[in-house]
């Protein structure tokens, strides 16, 4: 064999062997394919479950934020309206049924608040929602007796509870009108 034919059936047999390695450590089989893709799975159902479990977690939080804004809006805002009362006679002041109350402020305005379903109206006006109880206790001037009629009422009582998630949290105030 001349030296030139010697030379290219070397490289003929090289190239052979590197497309015949090639072959041989060139991609993957079958079953490592189906581990990769069983493993990325299960992690992919994991991570689904840690971003459900982090999304309920976000929407239970801000529910819960929502009612207590609510409620704290509500209980403010009846605070606020019942230290102006005018007078504590029958005629500015309707103490029964404790479920409601009715009254007139020092502007001659008369101020309602009542529940209806789970929604605390004033004057017939949406105030709050979420709230599954609203009662008063009026108290006389001795700090501990129920006053039976309304020019004994020295301090007003209100409770608000407020739904939420399944259980309430109660709200309470109480209130010596200024005008008593």
């Amino acid at each position: 064999m001349k030296h030139s034919q010697f030379k290219k059936a070397t490289t003929t047999r090289e190239n052979h062997a590197n497309i015949s390695g090639l072959k041989k450590h060139g991609g993957f089989t079958l079953v490592e394919l189906l581990i990769v893709i069983v493993i990325t799975g299960i992690l992919a159902a994991l991570g689904s479950k840690m971003l459900a479990s982090g999304f309920t977690a976000y929407v239970t939080a801000r529910d819960l934020g929502k009612a207590d804004w609510q409620g704290l809006i509500a209980i403010e805002r009846l605070s606020r309206e019942l230290r102006t009362i005018r007078s504590a006679t029958s005629s500015d002041l309707t103490i029964s049924p404790t479920s409601q109350i009715t009254f007139v402020d020092n502007d001659a305005n008369n101020i309602s608040y009542t529940l209806s379903g789970t929604t605390l109206m004033r004057n017939s006006e949406p105030l709050a929602d979420g709230i599954s109880n609203l009662s008063f206790s009026y108290i006389a001037n001795d700090g501990k007796t129920t006053a039976a009629s309304a020019d004994q009422v020295a301090y007003i009582s209100a409770n608000v509870t407020v739904l939420r998630s399944g259980s309430g949290q109660l709200l309470r105030t109480s209130i010596h009108p200024r005008n008593f």
